[in-house]
Protein backbone atom coordinates (compact mmCIF):
# COMPACT_ATOMS: atom_id res chain seq x y z
CA UNK A 1 0.00 0.00 0.00
CA UNK A 2 1.34 3.28 -0.86
CA UNK A 3 2.41 5.54 2.28
CA UNK A 4 0.73 8.67 0.90
CA UNK A 5 -2.94 6.91 0.86
CA UNK A 6 -4.86 7.05 3.66
CA UNK A 7 -5.22 4.04 5.98
CA UNK A 8 -8.40 3.00 4.92
CA UNK A 9 -10.49 3.38 1.83
CA UNK A 10 -10.81 6.64 0.36
CA UNK A 11 -14.10 8.90 0.51
CA UNK A 12 -15.34 10.82 -2.31
CA UNK A 13 -14.43 14.82 -1.62
CA UNK A 14 -12.78 17.68 -1.69
CA UNK A 15 -9.74 18.10 0.60
CA UNK A 16 -9.40 21.72 0.90
CA UNK A 17 -11.56 24.50 1.57
CA UNK A 18 -12.97 26.15 -2.10
CA UNK A 19 -15.22 28.76 -2.60
CA UNK A 20 -16.59 29.34 -6.17
CA UNK A 21 -17.21 32.90 -7.90
CA UNK A 22 -19.19 32.58 -10.55
CA UNK A 23 -20.41 35.47 -12.32
CA UNK A 24 -23.66 35.32 -14.20
CA UNK A 25 -23.84 36.03 -18.16
CA UNK A 26 -20.38 35.03 -18.79
CA UNK A 27 -18.69 34.53 -22.27
CA UNK A 28 -16.52 32.34 -22.80
CA UNK A 29 -12.62 34.08 -22.04
CA UNK A 30 -9.42 32.55 -21.88
CA UNK A 31 -9.61 31.98 -18.20
CA UNK A 32 -12.92 30.01 -18.49
CA UNK A 33 -13.21 26.81 -17.10
CA UNK A 34 -17.01 26.02 -16.97
CA UNK A 35 -20.24 27.56 -17.83
CA UNK A 36 -23.63 26.36 -15.51
CA UNK A 37 -26.29 27.95 -16.35
CA UNK A 38 -24.05 31.25 -18.16
CA UNK A 39 -22.54 31.29 -15.38
CA UNK A 40 -18.47 31.42 -15.23
CA UNK A 41 -16.26 29.01 -13.45
CA UNK A 42 -12.61 30.52 -13.62
CA UNK A 43 -9.66 28.12 -14.74
CA UNK A 44 -7.82 30.57 -12.13
CA UNK A 45 -10.32 29.07 -9.45
CA UNK A 46 -9.66 25.52 -10.36
CA UNK A 47 -5.92 26.13 -10.00
CA UNK A 48 -6.19 27.93 -6.55
CA UNK A 49 -7.59 24.48 -5.45
CA UNK A 50 -4.93 22.58 -7.37
CA UNK A 51 -1.73 24.59 -5.83
CA UNK A 52 -3.55 24.00 -2.80
CA UNK A 53 -3.91 20.30 -3.19
CA UNK A 54 -0.30 19.40 -4.34
CA UNK A 55 1.67 21.92 -2.02
CA UNK A 56 1.10 19.87 0.27
CA UNK A 57 3.47 17.45 -1.23
CA UNK A 58 7.04 17.11 -1.90
CA UNK A 59 5.92 15.28 -5.18
CA UNK A 60 5.02 17.55 -8.05
CA UNK A 61 2.30 15.41 -10.52
CA UNK A 62 2.91 14.18 -14.23
CA UNK A 63 1.34 16.40 -16.64
CA UNK A 64 -1.32 13.84 -17.41
CA UNK A 65 -2.13 13.55 -13.47
CA UNK A 66 -2.54 17.22 -13.08
CA UNK A 67 -4.66 17.54 -15.94
CA UNK A 68 -6.66 15.13 -14.51
CA UNK A 69 -6.66 16.45 -11.02
CA UNK A 70 -7.66 19.73 -12.21
CA UNK A 71 -10.54 18.10 -13.94
CA UNK A 72 -12.17 16.43 -10.97
CA UNK A 73 -11.64 19.52 -8.92
CA UNK A 74 -13.59 21.07 -11.67
CA UNK A 75 -16.38 18.22 -11.90
CA UNK A 76 -16.87 18.98 -8.09
CA UNK A 77 -17.08 23.00 -8.58
CA UNK A 78 -19.42 22.15 -11.33
CA UNK A 79 -21.65 20.15 -8.93
CA UNK A 80 -21.74 22.44 -6.46
CA UNK A 81 -22.79 25.34 -8.33
CA UNK A 82 -26.05 23.56 -9.59
CA UNK A 83 -26.72 22.58 -5.86
CA UNK A 84 -26.37 25.78 -4.89
CA UNK A 85 -28.79 26.99 -7.52
CA UNK A 86 -30.90 24.24 -7.38
CA UNK A 87 -31.23 25.25 -3.40
CA UNK A 88 -31.53 28.62 -4.06
CA UNK A 89 -34.76 27.95 -6.02
CA UNK A 90 -36.21 25.92 -3.20
CA UNK A 91 -35.20 29.09 -1.24
CA UNK A 92 -33.22 27.11 0.76
CA UNK A 93 -29.99 28.32 2.74
CA UNK A 94 -28.35 28.36 5.97
CA UNK A 95 -29.23 31.15 8.18
CA UNK A 96 -26.24 33.30 9.70
CA UNK A 97 -27.06 31.97 13.05
CA UNK A 98 -26.33 28.80 11.86
CA UNK A 99 -23.09 29.93 9.67
CA UNK A 100 -21.56 31.98 13.27
CA UNK A 101 -22.15 29.08 15.08
CA UNK A 102 -20.47 26.97 12.64
CA UNK A 103 -17.33 29.36 12.26
CA UNK A 104 -17.52 29.45 16.29
CA UNK A 105 -16.77 25.58 15.83
CA UNK A 106 -14.40 26.11 13.56
CA UNK A 107 -11.68 28.18 14.82
CA UNK A 108 -12.16 27.05 18.36
CA UNK A 109 -8.78 24.62 18.02
CA UNK A 110 -6.77 27.91 16.74
CA UNK A 111 -5.17 30.36 18.20
CA UNK A 112 -6.00 33.61 15.98
CA UNK A 113 -2.53 32.95 14.98
CA UNK A 114 -2.65 29.67 13.60
CA UNK A 115 -6.14 30.57 12.01
CA UNK A 116 -4.14 33.60 10.40
CA UNK A 117 -1.50 31.08 9.26
CA UNK A 118 -4.52 28.73 8.13
CA UNK A 119 -5.80 31.11 5.88
CA UNK A 120 -2.42 32.92 4.21
CA UNK A 121 -1.79 28.84 3.23
CA UNK A 122 -5.17 28.54 2.05
CA UNK A 123 -5.33 32.26 0.24
CA UNK A 124 -8.36 32.47 2.23
CA UNK A 125 -10.06 35.13 4.03
CA UNK A 126 -12.71 34.57 7.19
CA UNK A 127 -15.34 35.58 4.76
CA UNK A 128 -13.62 33.02 2.20
CA UNK A 129 -14.31 30.16 4.92
CA UNK A 130 -17.55 31.21 5.96
CA UNK A 131 -18.56 31.16 2.43
CA UNK A 132 -17.77 27.68 2.37
CA UNK A 133 -19.56 26.79 5.53
CA UNK A 134 -23.01 28.66 4.32
CA UNK A 135 -22.22 26.43 0.50
CA UNK A 136 -21.79 22.84 2.92
CA UNK A 137 -25.22 23.76 5.09
CA UNK A 138 -27.39 25.09 2.00
CA UNK A 139 -26.47 21.99 0.31
CA UNK A 140 -27.04 19.65 3.57
CA UNK A 141 -30.45 21.23 3.77
CA UNK A 142 -31.23 20.03 0.38
CA UNK A 143 -30.22 16.86 0.69
CA UNK A 144 -32.30 16.64 3.48
CA UNK A 145 -35.14 17.83 1.94
CA UNK A 146 -34.58 16.47 -1.47
CA UNK A 147 -33.51 12.69 -0.21
CA UNK A 148 -33.26 11.94 3.87
CA UNK A 149 -37.08 13.59 4.38
CA UNK A 150 -38.27 10.80 1.50
CA UNK A 151 -36.61 7.70 2.71
CA UNK A 152 -38.46 5.34 5.15
CA UNK A 153 -37.85 2.24 6.53
CA UNK A 154 -40.37 -0.28 7.56
CA UNK A 155 -40.83 -3.31 9.60
CA UNK A 156 -41.22 -5.74 7.07
CA UNK A 157 -37.70 -4.23 5.35
CA UNK A 158 -36.20 -4.61 7.79
CA UNK A 159 -37.16 -8.57 8.55
CA UNK A 160 -36.63 -9.41 5.11
CA UNK A 161 -32.89 -7.79 4.97
CA UNK A 162 -32.31 -9.42 8.32
CA UNK A 163 -33.38 -13.48 6.76
CA UNK A 164 -31.77 -12.72 3.85
CA UNK A 165 -28.56 -12.20 5.51
CA UNK A 166 -29.08 -13.75 9.08
CA UNK A 167 -25.33 -15.43 8.90
CA UNK A 168 -23.90 -11.98 8.32
CA UNK A 169 -25.08 -11.48 12.09
CA UNK A 170 -23.63 -14.66 13.44
CA UNK A 171 -20.14 -12.86 14.34
CA UNK A 172 -16.91 -13.40 16.17
CA UNK A 173 -15.74 -11.24 18.72
CA UNK A 174 -15.53 -7.82 17.92
CA UNK A 175 -14.65 -3.89 18.90
CA UNK A 176 -15.90 -1.14 18.11
CA UNK A 177 -12.58 1.32 18.05
CA UNK A 178 -12.17 5.09 17.08
CA UNK A 179 -8.60 6.24 16.40
CA UNK A 180 -7.18 9.21 15.44
CA UNK A 181 -4.27 8.63 12.57
CA UNK A 182 -1.21 11.10 12.03
CA UNK A 183 1.32 10.66 9.09
CA UNK A 184 5.26 11.35 9.19
CA UNK A 185 4.73 12.66 5.56
CA UNK A 186 2.48 15.12 3.35
CA UNK A 187 -0.61 14.29 2.45
CA UNK A 188 -2.36 16.26 -0.78
CA UNK A 189 -5.27 14.69 0.21
CA UNK A 190 -6.47 15.59 3.71
CA UNK A 191 -9.26 15.88 5.16
CA UNK A 192 -9.83 16.74 8.49
CA UNK A 193 -11.81 20.01 9.47
CA UNK A 194 -8.66 21.78 10.67
CA UNK A 195 -6.71 20.76 7.35
CA UNK A 196 -4.31 19.91 9.66
CA UNK A 197 -1.18 17.88 8.03
CA UNK A 198 2.26 16.92 9.59
CA UNK A 199 4.93 16.90 7.25
CA UNK A 200 7.75 15.35 8.65
CA UNK A 201 8.39 12.22 11.48
CA UNK A 202 8.76 15.40 13.98
CA UNK A 203 5.69 17.18 13.43
CA UNK A 204 3.80 14.28 13.27
CA UNK A 205 5.89 12.81 17.06
CA UNK A 206 4.70 15.96 18.33
CA UNK A 207 1.40 16.14 17.14
CA UNK A 208 0.49 13.11 18.20
CA UNK A 209 1.78 13.45 21.83
CA UNK A 210 0.05 16.48 21.98
CA UNK A 211 -3.46 15.13 20.48
CA UNK A 212 -2.89 12.19 23.45
CA UNK A 213 -2.45 14.59 26.00
CA UNK A 214 -5.45 17.30 25.36
CA UNK A 215 -7.76 13.72 25.19
CA UNK A 216 -6.51 12.45 28.34
CA UNK A 217 -7.17 15.49 29.49
CA UNK A 218 -10.81 15.56 28.72
CA UNK A 219 -11.57 17.18 25.56
CA UNK A 220 -13.75 14.57 22.97
CA UNK A 221 -11.78 11.86 21.11
CA UNK A 222 -14.49 11.58 18.00
CA UNK A 223 -13.77 15.82 17.65
CA UNK A 224 -10.26 15.75 17.94
CA UNK A 225 -10.65 13.10 15.10
CA UNK A 226 -12.64 15.38 13.09
CA UNK A 227 -10.69 18.07 13.33
CA UNK A 228 -6.70 16.50 13.20
CA UNK A 229 -6.88 12.95 12.13
CA UNK A 230 -4.68 12.29 8.81
CA UNK A 231 -7.27 8.97 7.96
CA UNK A 232 -8.91 10.66 5.28
CA UNK A 233 -11.75 8.10 5.57
CA UNK A 234 -12.57 8.32 8.95
CA UNK A 235 -11.53 12.21 9.76
CA UNK A 236 -14.93 13.07 9.32
CA UNK A 237 -16.96 10.50 10.72
CA UNK A 238 -15.04 11.40 14.40
CA UNK A 239 -12.12 8.51 13.64
CA UNK A 240 -14.95 5.83 13.47
CA UNK A 241 -13.62 1.77 12.26
CA UNK A 242 -16.56 0.57 13.99
CA UNK A 243 -17.38 -2.81 15.10
CA UNK A 244 -13.50 -5.17 13.76
CA UNK A 245 -13.17 -8.44 14.46
CA UNK A 246 -9.19 -9.82 15.46
CA UNK A 247 -8.39 -10.79 12.05
CA UNK A 248 -9.62 -7.60 10.57
CA UNK A 249 -7.53 -5.65 13.04
CA UNK A 250 -4.56 -7.75 12.39
CA UNK A 251 -5.48 -7.34 8.69
CA UNK A 252 -4.59 -3.71 9.02
CA UNK A 253 -1.24 -3.93 10.01
CA UNK A 254 -0.39 -7.47 10.99
CA UNK A 255 3.47 -6.75 12.35
CA UNK A 256 1.95 -4.00 14.28
CA UNK A 257 0.71 -3.99 18.33
CA UNK A 258 -2.37 -2.48 17.26
CA UNK A 259 -5.12 -5.63 17.93
CA UNK A 260 -3.35 -6.41 21.55
CA UNK A 261 -3.53 -2.87 22.20
CA UNK A 262 -7.74 -2.50 21.16
CA UNK A 263 -7.72 -6.31 22.81
CA UNK A 264 -6.08 -4.76 26.53
CA UNK A 265 -8.52 -1.74 26.27
CA UNK A 266 -11.87 -1.74 28.52
CA UNK A 267 -15.21 0.12 27.12
CA UNK A 268 -14.68 3.48 27.21
CA UNK A 269 -11.09 3.81 27.37
CA UNK A 270 -8.19 5.44 25.37
CA UNK A 271 -5.21 4.04 25.26
CA UNK A 272 -2.51 6.02 27.23
CA UNK A 273 0.55 5.37 24.40
CA UNK A 274 1.14 6.10 20.99
CA UNK A 275 0.57 2.75 19.06
CA UNK A 276 2.89 2.86 15.89
CA UNK A 277 2.14 0.66 12.50
CA UNK A 278 3.42 1.28 9.12
CA UNK A 279 0.75 3.88 8.40
CA UNK A 280 2.08 6.66 11.38
CA UNK A 281 1.06 7.14 14.63
CA UNK A 282 -1.90 5.88 16.07
CA UNK A 283 -4.22 7.02 19.34
CA UNK A 284 -6.91 4.41 19.97
CA UNK A 285 -10.24 4.60 21.90
CA UNK A 286 -12.43 1.38 22.46
CA UNK A 287 -16.30 1.90 22.35
CA UNK A 288 -17.69 -1.26 23.12
CA UNK A 289 -16.89 -4.97 22.71
CA UNK A 290 -18.90 -7.10 21.10
CA UNK A 291 -19.07 -10.75 22.32
CA UNK A 292 -19.13 -13.67 19.84
CA UNK A 293 -22.27 -15.60 18.27
CA UNK A 294 -25.52 -15.27 16.60
CA UNK A 295 -27.42 -12.19 17.09
CA UNK A 296 -30.90 -12.33 16.73
CA UNK A 297 -33.19 -9.46 15.26
CA UNK A 298 -35.06 -9.56 18.64
CA UNK A 299 -31.38 -7.65 19.51
CA UNK A 300 -32.19 -3.69 19.35
CA UNK A 301 -28.67 -3.31 17.95
CA UNK A 302 -29.22 -5.36 15.65
CA UNK A 303 -32.60 -3.64 15.03
CA UNK A 304 -30.74 -0.86 14.25
CA UNK A 305 -28.19 -1.35 12.15
CA UNK A 306 -30.44 -3.38 9.74
CA UNK A 307 -32.51 -0.02 9.63
CA UNK A 308 -29.37 1.84 9.09
CA UNK A 309 -27.99 -0.15 6.65
CA UNK A 310 -30.95 -0.47 4.41
CA UNK A 311 -31.54 3.38 5.11
CA UNK A 312 -27.84 3.95 3.80
CA UNK A 313 -28.63 1.61 0.24
CA UNK A 314 -32.25 3.83 0.25
CA UNK A 315 -29.70 7.40 0.45
CA UNK A 316 -27.38 6.19 -1.80
CA UNK A 317 -29.54 5.19 -4.64
CA UNK A 318 -31.58 8.09 -4.25
CA UNK A 319 -28.79 10.81 -4.12
CA UNK A 320 -27.02 9.04 -6.99
CA UNK A 321 -30.15 9.93 -9.07
CA UNK A 322 -30.98 12.80 -7.29
CA UNK A 323 -27.29 14.33 -8.37
CA UNK A 324 -28.34 13.09 -12.05
CA UNK A 325 -31.82 14.52 -11.93
CA UNK A 326 -30.30 18.55 -11.38
CA UNK A 327 -27.64 17.77 -13.67
CA UNK A 328 -29.98 16.66 -16.67
CA UNK A 329 -31.65 20.50 -15.31
CA UNK A 330 -28.64 22.15 -15.79
CA UNK A 331 -26.49 23.83 -18.71
CA UNK A 332 -23.09 22.95 -18.63
CA UNK A 333 -20.30 23.34 -20.78
CA UNK A 334 -17.08 22.21 -19.56
CA UNK A 335 -15.01 24.09 -21.47
CA UNK A 336 -11.49 22.81 -19.67
CA UNK A 337 -12.56 19.58 -20.87
CA UNK A 338 -12.89 20.68 -24.23
CA UNK A 339 -9.48 22.30 -24.11
CA UNK A 340 -7.53 18.98 -22.92
CA UNK A 341 -9.05 17.00 -25.46
CA UNK A 342 -8.03 19.86 -28.31
CA UNK A 343 -4.26 19.49 -27.25
CA UNK A 344 -4.26 15.95 -27.06
CA UNK A 345 -5.44 15.80 -30.86
CA UNK A 346 -2.65 18.43 -31.94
Amino acid sequence: MHKKRPWTAMIFGTAVLLVAGCRTGAKISGDTAALVNQREIKISEVDKVFHNRIKQTSQNPAPEEASTLRLNILSQLVMDQILMERAAKDNLTASETEVNAKFTDFKKDYTEEKFQQFLKDQGMTADDVKKELIKNATIEKLYNKEITSKISVTEGEISDYFSKNRSSFNLPDRWHVLHILVTPWPDPQINNAKNDDAKTNDEARQKVQNLLRRILGGEDFATMAKNYSEDSSTAPIGGDLRLLSAEQLDALDPKSSFVKAVQSLKPGETLPSVVITKYGYHIIKLLEKEAAGQHELTDTKVQSDVRQLVFARKESLLKAAFLEVVRNEATVRNVLAEKTLAEAGK
